[in-house]
């Protein structure tokens, strides 16, 4: 799989930088990785409360921090709300 981010803002938690990925046959999934928000090939929503929680935290992030938890995201797929739980 390839990934690559782009300046597309989750619906949700409103997050700038949703991630997409591709595969061999053109399957494409754009997921959030502050959220957990994810479309295409599932569909997966966020709690209220992880949505609440999520907008705070990015809110109050810098740069380098919303960075750290892209790569962090791409190593494990595990978005930062579920990560801080």
């Amino acid at each position: 799989m390839g990934y690559h981010s782009f300046a597309h803002r989750c619906p949700y938690c409103d997050f700038e930088e949703m991630i997409a990925c591709t595969d061999g046959y053109l399957n494409l999934e754009m997921s959030c990785p502050i959220c957990g928000y994810m479309r295409w090939t599932e569909e997966k929503a966020p709690k209220v409360q992880d949505i609440e929680f999520a907008r705070e935290k990015a809110a109050k992030m810098d740069a380098e921090e919303k960075q750290k938890a892209i790569d962090m995201y791409y190593e494990d797929n595990i978005p930062l709300v579920t990560r801080l739980k």
